[in-house]
């Protein structure tokens, strides 16, 4: 079984570009942070609705099974199962970043939970490393990904640097990442 993440290696001398530039305008952790609560508390409130819809199926007279092939009851109750799971992380990574306070300065900069990490490479990204992730927000047309230290990505950037790389292996083969800032 191949590894899904490389060691990192230190780019030594190179000239490193500092900042979450867009189109010339620097995009602050503040600003990233509100942004990503505003999408997370959409997305949870639509998560609500369609969680509501979904257990009234599992448990609704006409989903009952009218033979022992019928398996609607069952599938309708996988699904209400798996939204629940999503609310309840989305709910934990709301109250976790609203008590993060997005001016706080790490003793070491390096990608860690809670820093804002601009990478180049395989795709330029910006990604917001929390303890939960799979969300992402849009600030000024550019697309912030929420990723946990658990997912590939996420494991092979943690305690890296500005210019540090990282390998990932994907189903389209390995992918080359640089570590460009972190904040």
């Amino acid at each position: 079984m191949r590894s899904i993440y490389r060691l990192a290696s230190k780019k030594v001398g190179a000239a490193q570009p500092h900042g979450l530039w867009h189109h010339g305008a620097m995009l602050d952790k503040a600003t990233v942070v509100a942004s990503i609560i505003h999408a997370i508390s959409e997305e949870l409130h639509a998560m609500e609705s369609i969680a509501g819809s979904a257990r009234d199926e599992a448990t609704s007279s006409e989903t009952k099974a009218e033979g022992k092939y019928d398996t609607r009851a069952t599938e309708a109750s996988y699904l209400a199962r798996g939204q629940a799971w999503r609310i309840v992380e989305l709910r934990r990574l709301l109250a976790w970043l609203e008590t993060l306070d997005p001016t706080e300065k790490f003793s070491e900069p390096v990608a860690q939970v809670g820093t804002v990490v601009e990478v180049s490479g395989a795709r330029e990204e910006l990604i917001f490393l929390a303890p939960i992730g799979g969300a992402k927000a849009d600030i000024n047309g550019r697309t912030v990904r929420v990723i946990s230290p658990s997912s590939p990505i996420g494991a092979a950037m943690v305690e890296l640097e500005v210019g540090d790389e990282f390998e990932i292996d994907s189903p389209r083969g390995v992918l080359q990442f640089e570590i460009v800032s972190v904040r």
